[in-house]
């Protein structure tokens, strides 16, 4: 008689128990559930595991008891996302930082972009806050205050520059641009540059848009004609009474006598330092021609700088 040998292992054990064919179906269902949630609502996304487990009573009971948890999980993700987006809401903007669709949706169509330099920074930024008006985002870089102002319509934005001058009151430069929502990066870059290009050219305190310095945009934009007037510039920095003669001169808007006045000097020794300052950059600052190309050179190395 041949003895039968046993295995060890039952048979059983070889085959996946109907257990675990119930649970892998299951977790099928699931992965295909996660294919077609959009990530928008949790409730959305709890009645897909539930239509998942549809016809059978446990798996059914799991996720109806999972479900809160579920939805207290990411609504508390959708806090903090929102919490961490909103604590500088308007640097994140000035910064190019992507932001959630959510919040971009939730944006007037319209905004004015101002940047202020203020005469004495730790003053008039409560005044400036409250001339912004309600909805106003408020916050700093590199030494100034900006401002995103939502637009109300046509000509809302010339009285919320004029307010904003106000509080001013000839203590600083204000330069602003407007934009749609999805082009404020693009508002902010113009507006900075704006605000350098007007503090490097000694414009008097007051507002500023881009149409007040088109011809010092255009030429600054451009690296190598940036490098060039620079080097026309930059011999005169190694003589300090001219290069102050030139910034009085031009900070006059080329008056030789304004200029002379607040140098203290005869009107006959800013002549002859004008001449100096021809001889050693190749431009007379006293011609059309020359004037501006010193005054662009001046802007372009306070650039470089």
């Amino acid at each position: 008689m041949t003895q039968r040998i046993r295995s060890p292992y039952p048979v059983e054990a070889l085959r996946p128990t109907s257990e675990e064919d119930r649970v892998a179906d299951f977790r099928a269902k699931v992965r295909a559930a996660g294919q077609e949630w959009t990530g928008d609502e949790p409730d959305e996304l709890v009645e897909l595991l539930t239509r998942a487990a549809a016809g059978d009573p446990g798996l059914a009971a799991i996720v109806s008891a999972g479900g809160g948890l579920l939805r207290d999980f990411l609504d508390g993700y959708q806090q903090k996302t929102t919490a961490e987006v909103s604590r500088d809401l308007a640097g994140d903007l000035a910064d190019g930082h992507p932001l959630p669709a959510d919040v971009i949706e939730g944006f007037t169509p319209r905004y004015l972009i101002a940047v202020v330099r203020l005469a004495e920074p730790s003053r008039d930024v409560d005044a400036l806050r409250a001339a912004a008006g309600e909805g106003a985002l408020l916050t700093h870089r590199g030494g100034n205050v900006v401002l995103v102002i939502p637009a109300a319509g046509p000509g809302s934005g010339e009285h919320t520059v004029a307010r904003l001058t106000q509080c001013l009151d000839g203590r600083g430069w204000l330069a602003t641009a407007e934009r749609d929502r999805t082009r404020l990066v693009d508002g902010f870059d113009e507006a900075f540059h704006v605000l350098r290009l007007v503090v490097a050219g000694l414009r008097p305190n007051g507002a500023y848009t881009i149409s007040d310095v088109l011809v010092e945009y255009a030429v600054t934009l451009n690296e190598k004609v940036r490098t060039d007037l620079t080097a026309v510039i930059r011999p005169l920095r190694a003589h300090k009474v001219l290069w102050e003669t030139l910034t009085a001169f031009v900070d006059s808007d080329y008056s030789k006598n304004k200029a002379a006045r607040g140098l203290f000097i005869h009107r006959s020794t800013l002549d002859y330092r004008l001449r100096r300052i021809g001889d050693v950059t190749g431009c007379d600052p006293t011609s059309g021609r020359g004037a501006q190309m010193l005054t662009a050179a001046m802007i372009a190395e306070a650039l470089q700088g």
